[in-house]
């Protein structure tokens, strides 16, 4: 008689890590949800455009892995509340280079050391050599699911 395979959830890594993402989400979304107002997508595209400073619908998409419709919806949203631009790129006539707006800076500028505190109080619970550790090992896994 054959047994059936089974999974303990508990032990299995990927939804480990998939709660721990959606735990973390929910955790900073106190910050740009409650306070600001931004959905999680909106915030991912304001910080990726914040950090490459120009940047395609297709460059955030590829920094992000969000898929197209979230980010179209996200930028046309931060764009009807004035906090990113879009103009035409200048490497690429069939695309617009996304910016951020005097207000979408200061409002970047506003999160991030909140943001950075939440992240030192979560991290707090590990070692400095559990930190870096953790840096590592979640890079290093990435460049593996990337090859």
């Amino acid at each position: 008689m054959n047994e059936q395979p089974t999974l303990d959830l508990t032990n299995f890594f990927p939804y480990q890590f998939s709660i721990l993402a959606q735990q973390m989400s929910e955790y900073l979304a106190t910050i740009y949800k409650k306070q600001h107002g931004l959905s999680k997508f909106e915030w991912r595209v304001l910080a990726t455009v914040a950090q490459c400073r120009s940047v395609s619908a297709t460059g955030i998409m590829e920094v992000t892995r969000l898929d197209k419709m979230q980010v179209s919806r996200a930028i046309s949203k931060l764009k009807s509340q004035n906090i990113l631009v879009q103009t035409p790129s200048t490497t690429d006539k069939r695309a617009n280079d996304v910016e951020l707006t005097a207000l979408g800076n200061e409002l970047y500028q506003t999160i991030v050391p909140l943001i950075k505190r939440q992240e030192a109080k979560l991290l707090a619970h590990l070692s400095a050599q559990e930190r870096e550790q953790l840096i590592m090992i979640t890079q290093k896994l990435s460049r593996a699911l990337d090859a």
